[in-house]
């Protein structure tokens, strides 16, 4: 019997506990549309009354009218209310007190390479790592991207790099963002262990990438030049800029230089997801690489656009 008490006891404290982490207690806590708050005046009964804070950022205080509350503490709002009953009800010195009882609801979502994507709610404060509990954690067979994952920020639309390896593997906890409201977390699924080979070249492919790889190991992957429309003084690497997903930049290679004159700088070493271009006017199709890419790394599936490329 008393093991059963403990046992009843210890759920409602815990269920205590549950509830009051949901309450910001912090002063410095800012009130946000939908939070509930409870506003009494000491000796005042009909007064006290439960008010949600409306979507244009005020409540309807009794007696009082409308008076902002979004944005400010609860002691900034507690002061106005304050001066505000003692010039309606002529009180001398009012006693109010103003209390956060729930807060709003945050909602946020986990996509890509995750084992249950889908959006959730989550509480003030919680991290990246609570978000990604929710996902069911990334998939476990190596096809999650961990050191390309990012956080978007619906508000600002600001994409936020995550090295999901560094963060789960080492511990670098500089890396467990506090989730915002509206944020979506995006693991990249794997698909960038492979070199696209287009333009002029005599079959247009992907190659698995194999380390190392070399330019020209890639244009002879897809059947070498064709005739004299290549131009190879002027094939383009195009390449993803770490950290900024759906940015790239294009290094040129002169593989003429490199065959008749030995310089093998020209012959750059290629990086898993790259893509190799053989112009046949020294014009960069930028239209077809654009689709490429799209396609390929599935970009638009996730909301970043191809934003074009920058010459190194």
């Amino acid at each position: 019997m008393r093991a059963a008490r403990f046992l009843v006891t210890l759920g409602v404290l815990m269920a205590a506990l549950l509830a009051s982490a949901q309450v910001p207690t912090s002063g410095t806590y800012r009130i946000q549309v939908e939070d509930v708050l409870q506003v009494k005046v000491y000796k005042e009964v009909e007064v006290a009354q439960q008010l949600q804070v409306l979507p244009d950022g005020n409540i309807t205080a009794p007696f009082v009218g409308l008076v902002r509350a979004a944005g400010r503490t609860c002691e900034e709002l507690r002061q106005e209310l304050a001066d505000l009953y003692k010039k309606v009800l002529l009180i001398k010195e009012p006693i109010v007190s103003v209390e956060v009882i729930t807060i709003r609801r945050i909602h946020a979502s986990a996509g890509g390479a995750v084992a249950k994507p889908g959006v959730f709610e989550v509480r003030p404060g919680e991290t990246v790592l609570d978000l990604l509990q929710y996902g069911g954690g990334t998939f476990m067979d190596g096809r999650a991207e961990l050191k390309r994952a990012y956080l978007r920020h619906k508000a600002s639309r600001e994409v936020v790099p995550i090295d999901l390896q560094a963060l789960l593997v080492k511990g670098d906890m500089s890396q467990n963002y506090v989730i915002q409201d509206g944020d979506e977390l995006v693991v990249p699924e794997e698909n960038r262990n492979r070199i696209i080979v287009d333009g002029v070249v005599r079959t247009p492919t992907v190659v698995p990438y194999r380390e190392p790889m070399r330019v020209l190991e890639a244009v002879n992957s897809a059947g070498g030049a064709v005739d004299d429309r290549s131009k190879f003084s002027k094939v383009q690497v195009i390449r993803e800029i770490t950290g900024r997903p759906g940015s790239y930049i294009s290094i040129e290679c002169d593989l003429v230089a490199f065959k008749n004159k030995g310089d093998a700088k020209q012959n750059i070493m290629l990086e898993p997801g790259d893509i190799v271009y053989v112009p046949d006017t020294g014009n960069l199709r930028l239209d077809k690489i654009g689709a490429l890419a799209n396609f390929v790394f599935i970009l638009d599936r996730f909301g970043i656009n191809f934003l074009g490329l920058t010459r190194r």
